[in-house]
């Protein structure tokens, strides 16, 4: 029982610490990719305007889900698992996706699309926040 317990804990200490490395209350990965029109469409709104407003945040860290091919993926990797969420990255299988996370418990507070506006999206990072 002892075992047991002590096996629960330290399995609970390292999930939490693997999701509270960034001191973030907020994670805003966006999945992405070249061959994706939607993506392509949108990448301007999404590093001119979305990235640019939360760049420095000390709430909010947006990380880019590259997944065009093997090597962006492998790109991407240090940032996404600094980050704490490269386990959810790799269940990600929809490109033009924003996933809102809470770091702290590793569970996906919204989802939503690189096509929303600019202001659509800022207000679903900020109702999210505003959850945490």
């Amino acid at each position: 029982m002892k075992k047991t317990v002590l096996l629960l804990a330290l399995s609970l200490a390292f999930f939490t610490d693997a999701f509270s490395q960034t001191g973030k209350k907020l994670v805003v990965m966006i999945t992405r990719a070249n061959w994706c029109p939607t993506c392509r469409a949108n990448d301007a709104k999404i590093k001119n305007e979305v990235i640019p407003a939360y760049s420095s945040s000390k709430e909010v860290l947006i990380v880019i889900n590259d997944v065009t091919n093997r090597r962006t993926k492998n790109k991407v990797k240090p940032a996404l698992e600094s980050a704490g969420v490269y386990d959810i990255a790799q269940k990600e299988q929809a490109t033009g996706v924003i996933a809102i996370i809470n770091p702290a418990t590793g569970k996906n507070l919204n989802h939503i699309y690189v096509s929303y506006t600019t202001d659509d999206i800022k207000k679903a990072i900020e109702q999210a926040l505003s959850k945490v």
